[in-house]
């Protein structure tokens, strides 16, 4: 350590450690200085440590954060008193909480700029024109610790970066509410908003009346679109908008191939601005985005010229119209829960210790196994997340969000967010992962899925139903239910209601089917193809059992999502976390589209009958009770019977080596029948035998 070092604790304690190599850690002494003024101060404490005597000093004047301070002690020596900690001081949040404006506002005569750094005494605004020149301009402070200029130039397509001086340093900090920057976000850039104001518009898409009516389809701009060879621009958002591309096969892939599916809304993996590409070389590292750096400016990596500020928000509006335009919503995957970096983040440079959550002893709290957490429960990153998710909506037209990592946020702030959206469209839909992550937060206070009746307008990805049905992710080895574990058949039973409802000693799990996601698969972990080719090695009768598991997932109560890819048995080469590994490992194969476009003509065929039926997508728990019976005939074998608005839709779940006969009360339409659906039915039949390891589904014929 050095010599002397002091820390404000709170606006009446600073904390002074002077090594015990400096005659021996002793002071008498102790002053603090600024502006040429001294004050003695009075030791309150000290205590003998290995290394370092410490001190704790009792204030007995007001500490200014706008001003420098210094501690000097015995023998001239002198060191900057360190502020940082003051933002721990529960005071802080209610005394510099703001709500005006921030970022920078600019018209062709002026551009107005507004950044929150209350514990800086000096920031700087430096500025590079899109000539080459600079300007350097000191800022004023004004209320609540906001940095305030104008520069009265035309400064359309100006870089710029803050630099704060904090305890005695010069950080370096990007804008976090600029709209664009440069590549990486080394700097932002000064836009023209009236060039990239034009509403995206939503005339061509459905109107629905419950988030059950959602079927989410969860892909990668990158993954979706580097492998078609008929797309153009490969990873990008551009890709994603290209029309009329088939297969080599002469069948629709990309943005047409979605629409033909038959989904409702596509989630689209992080495409706000991350650490682990280098946009310049966007594909020389491969990285699925899960590492944020600047979450209000669209990733580089993904637009056509990262050297040209505009795009970035130009053609992301382009992809969401596009897709848009084809009936289809747009949902973005979020990760507002920790950071690439805390150390090089512009929330750390501008206001140290502020953003992120730290544990009793002051180290960085890592719920996120990421390194960091940021620090929801603070007044001003609230503020910031409610602002970012606002406006992803309003400028760019984002449809709904998946948070990644929920439960590192607090109930609080997700219900804001919920109440902001509710105000602009209430079927704007809210979700995330709920698993009850371990942070510093207090559990009561967690966002997770034991605290679903504190946040209960959010959806959360559904556990128990993947687990059951499919076989946990973490013992591939495990089989599911669907797979013949006859032991689960009770707790299967449960995941037909969306495990709204239990069954028998089996107690429910999500509150309502408004706030499920009944999901197989996601880009987390195995495929499906992969988590059980570890079991079973055969690949045909992988896709037996995978097909069978998807069969069910569209059936059930709930909302639905899929990972882009499990229709026609998509494989990650086997690797379980391919976050960061290539783009061979994690891109959509478009020939398994060709080879398996039957079983794709299957799964269209199934969502079209969830469709048809609106028995399938219930919105309450008290419905579900009302007009669902699931019943366990015997272990493996199950009947789940709908009836709806005078219709009656029976189901028979055979996850048993042997076949299944019934004899049905009356004559029915058969709908779904091992390999083969169809909405309009397969055939009329009086009895059933439901194969080995399938589904039989039946529409009542009146």
């Amino acid at each position: 350590m050095s010599l002397l070092s002091a820390k404000l604790l709170d606006s009446k304690t600073i904390k002074l450690q002077v090594s015990n190599n400096f005659y021996g850690g002793i002071t008498n002494l102790v002053y603090l200085r600024s502006e040429n003024i001294m004050t003695e101060l009075t030791i309150n404490k000290k205590k003998k440590r290995k290394d370092y005597t410490e001190y704790f000093i009792e204030l007995n004047t007001e500490i200014c954060l706008s001003k420098e301070y210094e501690i000097v002690i015995d023998r001239s020596m002198r060191t900057t008193l360190n502020i940082e900690d003051i933002v721990f001081n529960d005071t802080f949040d209610n005394t510099y909480y703001y709500d005006g404006p921030l970022g920078s506002f600019y018209t062709k005569e002026k551009t107005t700029f507004y950044v929150w750094a209350p514990t800086a005494t000096t920031v700087k605004l430096d500025i590079i024109k899109s000539d080459g020149t600079s300007i350097m301009k000191t800022m004023e402070r004004i209320d609540k610790g906001v940095w305030t200029t104008v520069i009265f130039d035309d400064l359309e397509s100006a870089s710029y970066v803050y630099l704060p001086k904090i305890s005695g340093t010069y950080n370096e900090a990007f804008d976090p509410y600029a709209y664009s920057s440069t590549p990486n976000s080394k700097r932002s850039v000064i836009i023209d908003l009236e060039k990239v104001n034009d509403k995206v518009d939503k005339k061509n898409l459905p109107t629905y009346e419950s988030f059950t009516d959602y079927i989410i389809y969860e892909t990668s701009v990158r993954d979706f679109t580097i492998s078609a060879h008929n797309i153009n621009n490969k990873a990008k958002f551009k890709g994603l908008t290209e029309s009329n591309v088939l297969s080599k096969e002469g069948n629709t892939v990309g943005l047409d191939y979605i629409e033909e599916l038959g989904i409702t809304h596509l989630q689209l993996m992080p495409f706000y601005d991350f650490g682990s590409i280098l946009e310049e070389e966007p594909t020389l590292f491969y990285n699925w985005g899960y590492d944020p750096v600047n979450y209000n400016v669209p990733e580089g990596g993904y637009i056509t010229d990262v050297f040209d500020p505009y795009k970035r928000i130009l053609e992301l509006k382009e992809m969401i119209q596009s897709i848009n335009n084809k009936g289809i919503y747009v949902n973005m995957d979020v990760v507002y829960n920790h950071m690439f970096d805390v150390y090089t983040s512009c929330f750390h440079n501008l206001v140290p210790n502020y953003y992120f959550r730290y544990d009793k002893n002051k180290k960085p709290s890592n719920g996120s196994f990421c390194g960091n957490d940021t620090e929801s429960l603070h007044l001003m990153m609230r503020r910031f997340i409610v602002d970012s998710v606002l406006r992803w909506v309003t400028m760019y037209g984002v449809d709904g969000f998946r948070f990644d990592l929920m439960g590192i946020h607090d109930v609080d702030t997700m219900n804001i967010i919920r109440k902001k959206l509710d105000e602009i469209n209430p079927m704007i839909i809210v979700y995330g992962e709920g698993w009850h992550m371990p942070s510093t937060l207090k559990d009561s206070l967690k966002a997770s899925i034991v605290n679903q009746k504190k946040v209960p307008n959010i959806a959360m990805f559904n556990d128990r139903f993947r687990d059951t049905l499919k076989g946990p992710h973490s013992n591939p080895k495990e089989r599911g239910f669907l797979c013949g574990d006859k032991t689960k058949s009770d707790m299967a039973a449960s995941c037909y209601t969306g495990t709204v409802l239990g069954y028998k000693d089996v107690k429910s799990y999500m509150l309502k089917p408004t706030t499920t996601i009944n999901y197989a698969s996601c880009h987390d972990n195995y495929t499906i193809f992969d988590q059980y080719m570890i079991k079973y090695k055969v690949p045909s009768k992988v896709r037996e059992l995978q097909s069978f598991n998807l069969a069910n997932l569209f059936l059930t109560q709930g909302i639905i999502f899929f990972h882009s890819g499990s229709e026609f048995f998509r494989t990650k080469l086997g690797e379980e976390n391919s976050y960061n590994t290539s783009d061979d490992a994690n891109q959509i194969d478009w020939d398994l589209r060709d080879t398996y476009a039957n079983h794709i003509d299957f799964i269209k065929e199934i969502i079209k009958i969830r469709k048809s039926f609106k028995g399938y997508r219930l919105s309450t728990k008290q419905l579900i009770k009302k007009h669902v019976v699931v019943t366990v005939l015997k272990q493996g074998i199950i009947e789940y019977i709908i009836n709806y608005n005078n219709e009656t839709y029976s189901h028979y779940i055979n996850a048993t080596n042997k076949p299944f006969t019934k004899k049905l009360k009356q004559k029915s339409k058969l709908l779904i029948n091992k390999y083969e659906a169809s909405v309009s039915g397969l055939i009329d039949v009086k009895e059933i035998t439901v194969e080995p390891f399938s589904l039989v589904a039946l529409k009542s014929i009146k």
